[in-house]
């Protein structure tokens, strides 16, 4: 039987060789070896004016490794008034103020890969996917989280991915 500290150092030699086999594979060696490949090292807070200013004291998305994570977007105008209208509404100012962060990040809602919608109550998906979808006929992966409480007591709120 192994110990504890021995059991760890078969599991990180293990690791290692899968590290190993993962950065020598021919596809990765040659797309780090690559002058275009990404660098991802880079991190860039990326704020504007035009989605909600007042609540600068956060990024509003950070762009790294030719993608754009955006923070969690809420139902709120440029000057930080949430809009309590109907389902309609909130997703048509969430998609402005995603398309405007994107534009200042470089990039598009053509561009988004991933989006993670949550909801106070799941019976309002068919009304939100009456905006998103002609906003995003490319069908970027989606996935509907129902929650009990979101940040300003609003009733949606939807995270994005997107690539430069």
């Amino acid at each position: 039987m192994f110990s504890r500290s021995s059991r760890s150092a078969l599991a990180l030699g293990r690791l290692n060789r899968i590290s190993a086999t993962v950065l020598w594979h021919p596809a990765v060696r040659n797309q780090a070896m690559s002058s275009s490949a990404p660098n991802y090292g880079l991190v860039t807070s990326i704020q504007t004016n035009e989605a909600y200013a007042p609540f600068a004291h956060y990024s509003q998305a950070i762009k790294a490794a030719g993608q754009v994570w955006l923070s969690g977007q809420i139902p709120a105008d440029a000057q930080g008034n949430l809009i309590k209208g109907s389902m309609t509404e909130q997703t048509q100012a969430i998609i402005k103020n995603t398309e405007a962060i994107l534009k200042a990040s470089g990039t598009g809602l053509d561009r988004v890969v991933k989006v993670v919608v949550y909801v106070k109550d799941a019976t309002v998906m068919p009304e939100f996917a009456s905006v998103y979808d002609p906003a995003f006929p490319h069908r970027p992966a989606r996935s509907m989280v129902e929650v009990s409480k979101l940040p300003a007591g609003v009733d949606i709120q939807v995270d994005f991915i997107a690539v430069v």
